[in-house]
């Protein structure tokens, strides 16, 4: 046995151990009465071995047991208090597994259409803006394919509109964007700013000057000094509203990939005193030489003075996506005849990347959308370790992993990768993949996934809404065929969550010994039409046993005896 797999192992023991004790010093012992009973409720507890129920009993931080009414009642003391969930469905808290937390400084936000204004249309609310922008105010827009893709769509004309205000029109897809020369200058980009590794600015013909539109790590290294220029009190409110919104929705975790230093985000995090957990992924920056390999590893897992908090994880972006055709692709594009899309690193960088993380018994994470691009993942692991069975224990991440095909699914099983999907990429009316690859296209695959047993987890990567990706994930509008269940799709946002951040055995289910994190819904979401389930929220939520949101709708009977 490879002494890696063998550190793994003795790792996986010591956390068990830890969680074991740690639930029993929290009152789970036999004969302990619960703090709290949820009963009367259609429990989905995401466990197979008992997937639907009708009770809860929690104490302190963890479930002590799920049942029937009755049992769950009989087992309240003097000091439970019990809460009536009137028929109501309760889950796994919600775990969203790939989330950007994005915040940017104040400013004035374009009213455009969305998803795709077209370039006049920005510059006609630009003009407009102005008028009533404070000078040297930032002025934001965002911006879909239509302006990335525009060859007109340069800094000249938002110089020209705005010459007093730094003007930046953000991309919703993330992974293309315009800039003025103002703004630059504001965030020190030089008129002919050298490309970073993985990234790109556009040039001025026959010229290295900027003409303002720029690509992939051009763009986070960017995102980064802006982000960072916001104030500690700025930060703060929004991270405020971010819990909140959270909590209103069920989701108890979230994986969440941001721009910030890492050291700061998790300081404001403190003073914050975010409700959910979070998990904070690496996701380090380039220059023009290299990439940077030290980004949050003086952080430890478990930074102090923030329970909920933890750092793990190294996420690195291989390609683009298909609205600006950067998915890099082993066929090419049918509305581009010759184009194939292109990978941001060599699969020398690749290899380089995977070495790094299992050096230091990390986890890799990977935006790999295209099949070019995992497959060159798939060829660089095997080239830091040919022994397939070595890598289950690594859980490997392709965030997207649009393009995991048939062909492709025998090597992901063998080295036990990890597909994190964002069933809102599924609309059709922001997703063109019927316009680059044609009507049956094989990208976007997920019922296949599950039937060949390729570990499934869901993130938002946008709206936070977990309802609005349920629903894509069970009609997926571009390709029925691959739509899954009401209960695969949250089995995959709760349990497959956490499998996908090594948390499985802490969360992700409602069983004995788990962790307390659970949402009881506004709505029977496996009942209601699919369209209905966007309006879905959570009357209650938990977290670690502690209730952190609470709609007031629910009848409850308070530490006075048994219910």
């Amino acid at each position: 046995m490879a002494m890696q797999q063998v550190v793994n192992e003795i790792a996986d023991a010591i956390r068990i151990i830890i969680f074991a004790l740690t639930a029993a010093f929290s009152g789970i012992c036999e004969g302990a009465a619960p703090d709290l009973v949820l009963y009367n409720g259609r429990v989905f507890t995401a466990d197979p071995a008992r997937p639907n129920t009708e009770a809860i009993a929690i104490g302190g931080r963890f479930v002590i047991a799920v049942g029937t009414s009755d049992e769950i009642r009989a087992l309240a003391g003097p000091k439970t208090q019990s809460i009536d969930l009137e028929g109501r469905v309760a889950v796994p808290g919600f775990n969203d597994a790939h989330f950007h937390h994005m915040p940017t400084p104040p400013g004035i936000e374009l009213q455009l259409k969305f998803p795709e204004p077209s370039w006049q249309e920005v510059l006609a609310a630009l003009t407009d803006a102005v008028k009533r922008a404070p000078h040297d105010s930032w002025i934001f827009g965002t911006v879909g394919a239509a302006v990335v893709n525009d060859s007109e769509a340069s800094h000249v004309p938002l110089d020209r509109l705005a010459p007093d205000h730094p003007v930046l029109l953000r991309s919703w897809f993330g992974h293309g964007h315009v800039i003025n020369f103002r703004a630059m200058r504001k965030l020190g980009i030089a008129d002919q700013e050298p490309n970073p590794m993985g990234g790109r600015w556009d040039r001025e013909a026959g010229s290295q000057r900027i003409n303002g539109k720029f690509f992939e790590y051009a763009g986070w290294r960017l995102f980064r000094k802006l982000q960072d220029s916001a104030s500690d009190e700025q930060l703060t409110q929004s991270l405020k509203q971010l819990g909140d919104e959270a909590a209103r929705f069920g989701i108890t975790s979230i994986q969440n990939m941001t721009y910030m230093p890492l050291d700061r985000y998790v300081r404001l995090l403190r003073e914050a005193k975010f409700p959910v957990r979070m998990r904070l992924i690496r996701w380090p920056a380039t220059d023009q030489k290299c990439r940077d390999v030290k980004e949050g590893l003086d952080l430890p897992l478990h930074p102090p003075g923030v329970p909920l908090v933890t750092v793990s994880g190294t996420k690195w972006v291989l390609d683009g996506t298909p609205l600006e055709r950067g998915m890099a692709v082993r066929g090419q594009y049918r509305d581009r005849p010759g184009w194939s899309g292109a990978l941001n690193f060599p699969e020398t960088e690749i290899v380089a990347m995977l070495r790094e993380t299992v050096a230091r018994n990390d986890q890799s994470l990977f935006h790999a959308p295209g099949d070019k691009t995992i497959d060159a993942v798939f060829k660089s692991m095997i080239a830091v370790d040919p022994d397939e069975a070595h890598w289950p224990s690594r859980r490997v991440r392709l965030e997207h992993g649009d393009g995991l095909l048939l062909d492709l699914i025998p090597m992901a099983r063998k080295l036990g990768v990890i597909v994190v999907q964002n069933p809102t990429h599924f609309d059709p009316g922001t997703n063109p993949v019927i316009a680059r690859f044609g009507p049956n296209s094989p990208y976007l695959p997920l019922r296949s996934l599950l039937a060949t047993d390729i570990p499934l987890a869901i993130g938002s990567d946008g709206p936070m809404n977990p309802g609005l990706n349920i629903m894509f994930a069970i009609i997926h509008p571009l390709s029925p065929s691959e739509a899954i269940t009401p209960q695969q799709a949250v089995t995959a946002y709760t349990h497959g969550s956490a499998y996908a951040e090594m948390a499985e055995k802490e969360k992700g289910t409602l069983a004995t010994g788990k962790l307390a994190d659970l949402a009881v819904l506004s709505q029977n979401i496996f009942k209601v039409p699919p369209q209905e389930l966007p309006k879905t929220s959570s009357v209650l939520t938990l977290v670690d046993g502690k209730i952190i949101y609470d709609a007031g709708v629910m009848g409850r009977q308070k530490a006075t005896g048994k219910p």
